[in-house]
């Protein structure tokens, strides 16, 4: 079996998954006659294992193996990078940004269409946590909202 980068983000991924799912039994499944804080993380982490799994099955099967671009990993250094300003300027500001650039620079949306796509859905983001669930989002060392 010959390691690529391809597999080696697979075994990543399947170490990731066991791991929420190590901590979400850890913080509890059941709460009260519900579902407690750790329920969506064991859904998440037992669904990112079986995914990984398959798609690491699929690539052993195969003979030759599929060449690897390194560009399939920007999303993930985008939404790294992202998260990152976040601490800034805040979770609203980050994703505006984040979603301007990716919609113009990477799909190639007019810069009207990006624009107006990157202001209206972190607003929507911002309703419903700030304004209708009362859960303040992280504002970031600058605290701009």
């Amino acid at each position: 079996m010959k390691l690529n980068a391809k597999k080696l983000i697979l075994i990543g991924l399947i170490i990731l998954g066991a791991y929420w799912c190590i901590e979400a039994l850890r913080i509890g499944l059941w709460v009260r006659k519900g579902p407690g804080p750790g329920f969506l993380p064991l859904l998440a982490g037992g669904f990112c294992i079986l995914l990984s799994l398959a798609v690491l099955i699929k690539d052993l099967k195969k003979s030759e193996g599929d060449k690897f671009d390194i560009k399939a990993l920007l999303p993930v250094g985008a939404l790294i990078v992202t998260v990152l300003a976040s601490y800034l300027v805040g979770v609203t500001i980050s994703i505006v940004i984040f979603v301007f650039l990716w919609l113009f620079l990477f799909e190639k949306m007019p810069l009207r269409n990006s624009l107006t796509v990157a202001i209206i859905w972190p607003g929507v983001l911002y309703a419903i946590f700030v304004l209708w669930l009362q859960t303040p989002l992280p504002q970031g060392l600058l605290g701009l909202l």
